[in-house]
């Protein structure tokens, strides 16, 4: 009942924008038939490759290329037009595109290429693309012909080169040395970068010059719009013309959205998951049971249905149709309240009835939950969790913070419990994983756990083998270790959201990398 007493909070609340912005829809400033305005909530500052993150990522395709694509579940040409593997997989020979030049008018070719690959090569905050880290030698074979080489194979090295993170930049625009700032914002993309406005708004132009399929705007505008309500009531009232990412509009928005007149949403497939990372090496949670009951008490089917209107569904697994992901996990824990109840009692968490909360040896267990703010819908699921878990009386002290912060006091083990969900396609199962050697939560979660070694060797041969069965097994047993611990919740499938006003655009297709916007996805309303 808790959940839907926040629906009904909620609709009241979106009732109140949506009658607000009916009365100021008549005189709502429409945007110019060939520009196409994006809410955005972040600023576009530092809108490089290096700088990546949850605010540029959604829109990062616009400027730049990758040198392949994800389309349909495959690895498609992108700036490089083919690529061959040694039989080792210790060297791969790109074949790059000829006739592009990036937006500052110089030639796309290899030495641009190893520019890039070298810059990334020693960018720290790369080092989980091994794609790039694990480089040994990078060589020129002509002026449209790049070879890399490798100690050891690494089978994701094209899903890496896929990735936004790996765009390729005018090699004009790099800085020796410095990771934080380039030249200017150069790519090959569909459109170039005109202005940038602080405060205010980041302006792109069609790039007339553009190899690839031709967008169907002359301009488009990302504005700033930090405020949730503010951003629905621009897109209402014509001010804006479309809203992106999952990350910006909650599944509560979005479905109130929907219904305004003149508005569309669309919701993709789907490819990753909301998880949590549970602390197994930390003080409060060490005790396998009591691990095990937080998994119980999670009511997924109540999150699914209550917070996401059914737009997710609940998650028993943490991926489904990726690749090298072949069986389930061979253990699943059912939501079971009386359960969990009697895991926490054998763990001597023992309930206090004067204060509604568990107590371990008369001290009152308190658990922190932290999560990264820049995703609209943490701060919801969070506060839904915290509920659910004070059924069997676990207290739950909730914090959200920027994302430099929690990312730092996750890898440092300052958690409980944290909001850590996968990537989707093509970044999974490997940047999951691959990262737990070093980068993530689930580094501090298993420190302390006898098996750690063991793990950490187990994840550096299924990154760095060729063989297909030996790939997938390993992923089987990895997946399964960290279900059995209750290191990993999967908690509920996500989809990429989008919201636009059907005046300005007829239709919207999401692309191979779903959270990112989709230039060639958009169709250009018919104006009359």
């Amino acid at each position: 009942m808790r959940i839907n007493l926040f629906r009904v909070k909620t609709v009241i609340v979106m009732l109140c924008i949506l009658l607000t912005a009916s009365a100021c829809s008549a005189g709502g400033a429409q945007t110019d038939k060939d520009t196409l305005v994006i809410g955005y909530a972040g600023e576009l500052s530092n809108f490089y490759p290096t700088m990546t993150d949850m605010h540029n990522k959604p829109v990062i395709q616009l400027v730049y290329d990758m040198l392949v694509r994800y389309e349909d579940g495959e690895i498609k040409p992108g700036l490089a037009t083919e690529w061959t593997f040694n039989e080792a997989g210790t060297e791969l020979t790109l074949k790059i595109r000829q006739g592009v030049k990036f937006h500052d008018g110089e030639p796309l070719n290899a030495a641009a290429v190893i520019a890039n690959l070298e810059y990334y090569r020693n960018e720290g905050n790369a080092s989980f693309l091994k794609a790039v880290s694990a480089i040994e030698k990078l060589e020129a074979l002509d002026e449209y012909t790049v070879k890399l080489t490798y100690q050891a194979p690494y089978y994701p090295v094209l899903h890496d080169l896929c990735t936004p993170y790996l765009a390729i930049v005018s090699p004009a625009s790099i800085i020796k040395d410095n990771y934080q700032a380039m030249n200017g914002t150069i790519g090959t993309g569909p459109y170039i970068h005109e202005s940038f406005a602080k405060g205010e708004q980041t302006v792109f132009k069609k790039n007339k010059d553009y190899w690839g399929e031709e967008p169907a705007f002359e301009r488009i505008i990302v504005k700033y719009v930090p405020d949730p309500a503010t951003r629905l009531k621009a897109l209402q009232t014509g001010e804006i013309d479309a809203v992106f990412s999952s990350t910006m509009i909650t599944n509560n928005e979005f479905k109130q959205a929907a219904s305004m007149s003149g508005v569309q949403g669309k919701t993709s497939k789907g490819s990753r998951t909301r998880a949590l990372a549970l602390n197994a090496s930390g003080e409060n949670l060490g005790d396998l049971r009591v691990r095990e009951a937080i998994a119980h008490v999670i009511n997924k089917q109540e999150i699914a249905e209550g917070l996401t209107f059914g737009y997710e569904t609940a998650a028993d697994e943490m991926f489904e149709g990726i690749p090298y992901i072949q069986n389930g996990l061979r253990m699943q824990r059912a939501y079971d309240v009386q359960q969990a109840a009697k895991l926490l009692d054998e763990a001597g968490w023992k309930l206090n009835e004067s204060t509604g909360y568990r107590e371990f040896n008369g001290k009152p267990m308190k658990l922190r939950f932290t999560y990264e703010t820049g995703d609209a819908f943490n701060k919801e699921l969070a506060a839904a969790l915290q509920g659910q878990l004070k059924e069997v009386g676990l207290q739950v002290e909730v914090e959200g913070t920027d994302v430099m912060t929690w990312w730092t006091e996750c890898v440092e083990g300052k958690f409980d419990i944290t909001i850590w969900g996968s990537k989707g396609a093509p970044e999974d199962p490997h940047h999951f994983i691959g990262p737990m050697l070093d980068q993530t939560a689930h580094t501090a979660a298993m420190s302390a756990l006898p098996e750690a070694a063991d793990i950490k060797e187990r994840i550096m041969k299924v990154l760095h083998t060729r063989d297909e069965a030996a790939i997938a097994s390993g992923y089987e047993f990895l997946l399964n270790y960290l279900n059995d611990q209750v290191i990993v919740i999967p908690v509920t499938h996500a989809k990429e959201l989008i919201l636009y006003r059907s005046d300005k655009v007829a239709d919207y297709t999401f692309g191979g990398l779903e959270n990112g916007f989709n230039p060639a996805g958009v169709q250009k309303a018919v104006t009359r």
